[in-house]
């Protein structure tokens, strides 16, 4: 375990790389959840994902948005099927069954979605209820699993006690009668199952012990008069930003912070230039970082928005500075605290989408546009939703029209210590209220102690059903079944027919091994009350592989070669696809198998399983470049294959849609190589008779020969001649 992580984060990354729980990790701002979601990413051994309910969010989180990852609607998500006149209301409404009927996911993100072990929701304060029942629901139908998510793991992370979910006063009339509010905690989905609730303790961001309980009492609605005037001995009375550089106004409103920032860049008489973003591929609006086209001036009070990636340091998101040179290139921020000069370039953010890799059976990321920016923005003002992630030295505060629980929290706890503070109104001494239910969720939380005792439990249930999952084959025989039933042709008018009986023997072997696992399975059960269970469940696990993987790698070179052989035949397209959908299913058993043996030797030796581990694995290092060839061959190829296989130039040419002279002309040079002989093709007396025009007249084209023989010989017959001639002729030279 890495030494710089606090001990609820190594109870958060053991919870995710040990059991197969829903988990909320929580914590204050500043407590380390984003860089905790970083390290689980580069880390865990888990095939994973990361999404987020916002455009703006996903690229912060470095994933996806999760209506793009699972087709989710737009609008409001009923989660059971009742009875509306869609007309009633000037909004989108779905139901289970309205979404499902429009429903629709590529065969590609369908097998990434069943591919998928972890799934990690970002800023999760702003999901709302009916969104993830409507992700409950599209996850148990993609993945064929009744259980909740089908089965899938999920990693919530977010402070509830910051930004919530937005819904409408006309969509909240609808949905109140299945949620007692809009939290993702009160969906249906978690009323049936129960959360891991970790909250992170330790506060990075602050070290002010004074602050830092404000902070908390302010975070828990608890506030005290002392508190309130405390805080609002920080007030200044029309405080002079534009003397006070580094500070930036913090303000609940758009329209606030733009007038603000646009009204004191108007003020600089000094030299400005505009930069518009340059786009790349797919990058849509809804997910830009920043406007598309900014302008700067020489003075002007700018922030950065990302992390230094280079490695120096020289800034972090939030810090503030000053333009001091503005080039087509580079722009030159002078920053305090040390004094520098930062030469800053642009910064490129990606929109990313995940794949599943055909080589290695795990989940990739693929980049699909990006957006290349200067990572600043006007530093006079920001909002308060905006400056969620950010850390100031220096701001002043406009609270006084804080509109929702959470905002001041947010605002004030943007601040690394109070002695940056300024207010430029008073706290208002009316009480935030938090809602009674988020209220009730927090104390549903459990003591460290109590989940380091469950996680005991939630470790052993783990391990015992993830090993039943991996040595089942009914993936493999649902696909099989299916392929099965599209063989529905006449033989003689199906190529594919041919193969019905070789398909029907492959489905009987895999039934055979599938009744083999079950049966292996059921033993567990003896094992699960023992105390060294996880020693006993290795070394049975190791016996299943040595005992299955040789069986699953005969049936994948079977069909290996089968793809490579059927490949070279016309109209088969969608029987190779099929082809290729079962024997991607059984690599990726062998990979299970593998990796499920690796997760349960590291339980027993204390050790968590990371990424690196399962790319040195034997079998990723074995089978990540392998894959049935379908490389397009040459035609004559494919007509000298099949003719090898027994079939005539008549039958080959009604299989392959071409006229009989066509299939000869394929055949003439394996001909003249010797790999096919002439009389075959021909009788004896007319190839001699052909061959002996040839050799005294020393005709060298088919016409000239025809002139010859007259009406007793045909052109075709007389190229299978002349080819025979040339492989005389070559092998009389040798």
């Amino acid at each position: 375990m890495d030494h710089q992580l606090t001990e609820q984060a190594e109870l958060a990354v053991k919870y995710v790389n040990t059991t197969n729980r829903t988990i909320f990790l929580t914590g204050k701002a500043g407590s380390g959840k984003t860089t905790l979601l970083h390290y689980i990413l580069r880390n865990t051994h888990k095939n994973r994902a990361v999404a987020a309910p916002t455009g703006i969010a996903a690229i912060n989180a470095k994933g996806v948005t999760l209506h793009s990852l699972l087709h989710l609607p737009f609008g409001t998500f009923v989660p059971e099927n009742i009875s509306f006149d869609p007309s009633n209301y000037s909004y989108q409404v779905n139901t289970p069954k309205s979404f499902l009927e429009q429903f629709k996911m590529n065969t590609h993100k369908r097998d990434l979605i069943r591919s998928l072990e972890l799934l990690i929701i970002d800023e999760v304060s702003m999901l709302r209820a009916d969104m993830l029942d409507c992700i409950d629901l599209v996850l148990r139908t993609i993945r064929r699993n009744s259980n909740p998510f089908g089965g899938l793991q999920l990693l919530f992370i977010g402070d509830l006690n910051q930004l919530p979910p937005i819904i409408k006063k006309m969509e909240w009339s609808l949905l109140q009668q299945f949620y007692n509010s809009g939290y993702f905690f009160e969906s249906l989905v978690l009323q049936k199952s129960s959360v891991v609730y970790i909250e992170m303790d330790k506060i990075f961001r602050q070290s002010d012990p004074k602050f830092i309980n404000i902070l908390n009492r302010l975070r828990e609605n608890e506030l005290s008069t002392t508190d309130i005037a405390l805080l609002n001995s920080y007030y200044i009375k029309d405080f002079s930003q534009k003397e006070n550089e580094e500070y930036i106004h913090i303000t609940t409103h758009n329209n606030k912070a733009d007038l603000q920032n646009n009204q004191s860049l108007s003020r600089l008489s000094t030299s400005s230039k505009s930069y518009k973003a340059k786009i790349i591929g797919d990058f849509p609006e809804n997910m830009f970082p920043i406007p598309q086209t900014y302008t700067f001036k020489i003075g002007a009070q700018v922030m950065f928005i990302k992390n230094d990636t280079s490695g120096e340091g020289r800034y972090f998101n939030g810090r503030i500075g000053q333009v001091e040179k503005i080039e087509e290139n580079k722009i030159t921020v002078k920053v305090k605290d040390p004094d520098d000069l930062i030469e800053v370039e642009r910064h490129v953010w990606e929109n990313k989408r995940y794949l599943l890799s055909k080589q290695t059976n795990e989940i990739e990321e693929s980049t699909l546009g990006t957006f290349q920016q200067f990572p600043l923005k006007l530093a006079w003002a920001i909002t308060v939703h905006k400056s969620q992630g950010l850390t100031f030295k220096k701001a002043i505060l406009d609270l006084s029209n804080s509109f929702a629980p959470g905002q001041m929290y947010v605002a004030l706890s943007r601040l690394t210590g109070l002695e940056g503070l300024v207010l430029s109104s008073p706290i208002p001494t009316i009480s935030l209220k938090n809602d009674a239910v988020l209220k009730t969720f927090e104390e549903s939380k459990i003591s460290s102690d109590e989940l380091t005792s469950q996680l005991e439990i939630d470790r052993k249930i783990y391990a015992f059903d993830l090993t039943r999952q991996t040595f089942s084959f009914q993936q493999i025989l649902y696909a099989l079944q299916r392929h099965l039933q599209t063989f529905n042709k006449e033989e003689s008018r199906s190529i594919k027919q041919q193969y019905f009986t070789w398909t029907k023997e492959l489905q009987s072997e895999i039934i055979k091994l599938d009744d083999i696992a079950t049966k292996f399975n059921n033993s567990l059960s003896s094992y699960t009350h023992l105390p060294d269970y996880l020693r006993l469940l290795s070394d049975r696990v190791t016996k299943a592989m040595d005992y299955f993987t040789p069986l699953l790698e005969g049936h994948f070179t079977t069909l290996a070669a089968h793809i490579k052989k059927v490949s070279t035949q016309k109209k088969v397209k969608g029987y190779i696809k099929e082809l290729k959908e079962i024997h991607q299913l059984i690599k990726g058993r062998i990979f299970n198998i593998e990796k499920t043996a690796l997760l349960i030797k590291s339980a027993t030796n204390n050790k968590i399983l990371t990424k690196k581990d399962i790319q040195k694995s034997e079998n990723h290092k074995k089978y990540s470049k392998t894959e049935p060839t379908t490389e397009k061959k040459k035609t004559a190829e494919i007509s000298f294959e099949l003719y090898q296989s027994g079939k005539d130039c008549t039958e080959i040419a009604k299989e392959r849609g071409f006229v009989r002279s066509t299939i000869l002309g394929h055949l003439h040079s394996y001909i003249e190589t010797g790999e096919i002989n002439a009389i075959d093709l021909i009788t004896s007396t007319k190839l001699e008779t052909i061959c002996d025009v040839i050799k005294k007249t020393d005709a060298k084209s088919s016409s000239d020969i025809k002139a010859v023989l007259k009406n007793d010989y045909s052109y075709e017959e007389i190229k299978i001649a002349m080819a025979h001639y040339r492989f005389l002729v070559k092998k009389t030279t040798l």
